[in-house]
């Protein structure tokens, strides 16, 4: 199954509502008063279901929601008209996201910014920053070699690997410590945190692994 028609299945059959609690914790750490948040721009990055574009809608901001999926541009946009909150939604590439520079405060590639080859992730980040306006804010998360899913799938080149399974033939792309940050600071970001996650899944079968990052456009 190609890419595309991967993610238009995908977001047809899936539909996730509630918000991690990650981006909720970022969004009060950021953006604690609502004078701070009203009339900024953000940017529901590989946006889903909405569920993100969504709560930044509600919170206050000018919401916009990308993603490479028509599907998911049409489901963002349905939450959004639900919820009675206003947004944008639209299909695109994060390698060349549709968007002048600087337009955003915040971006917000939440569980979507490492799908893909490695030279494909740091298209990526860098359009990030792009659109970013000075001082704005990227809060993501990438994957890392403890996740089990690398276990599951097939080595590619580098730290890109293909799906197996339920996600067969997707490529993307796992980074250690330093890697991680050197993808950031090589696009001119700085790290304001770096944090680590281990989750455990199917009783333990399992696992999650990775990095939360709240960067800052130099």
């Amino acid at each position: 199954m190609a890419e595309r028609e991967f993610w238009e299945d995908h977001h047809a059959r899936r539909r996730l509502l509630y918000p991690t609690e990650e981006v909720v914790r970022f969004l009060a750490y950021a953006f604690p008063e609502e004078a701070r948040r009203r009339g900024r721009r953000a940017l529901d990055l590989g946006a889903g279901s909405g569920r993100h574009t969504v709560l930044l809608s509600r919170w206050g901001f000018e919401a916009y929601a990308l993603d490479y999926a028509l599907q998911a541009a049409r489901n963002a946009r349905a939450f959004l008209a639900e919820e009675g909150l206003r947004g944008y939604a639209a299909c695109g590439a994060m390698g060349r996201l549709p968007f002048r520079d600087g337009v955003f405060d915040v971006v917000l590639p939440w569980e979507s910014i490492f799908y893909g080859e490695e030279a494909a992730v740091a298209e990526a980040v860098a359009e990030v920053r792009r659109v970013l306006a000075p001082g704005g804010r990227c809060f993501t998360n990438l994957r890392s070699p403890e996740d089990s899913h690398v276990e599951e799938s097939e080595p590619v080149a580098g730290r890109t690997y293909l799906s197996r399974g339920e996600w067969e033939g997707l490529p993307f792309t796992v980074f250690d410590e330093p890697a991680a940050r050197e993808l950031f600071a090589a696009a001119g970001f700085e790290i304001e945190w770096f944090d680590r996650y281990f989750i455990s899944r199917r009783n333990q079968t399992a696992r999650e692994a990775g990095w939360t990052l709240l960067l800052r456009k130099k």
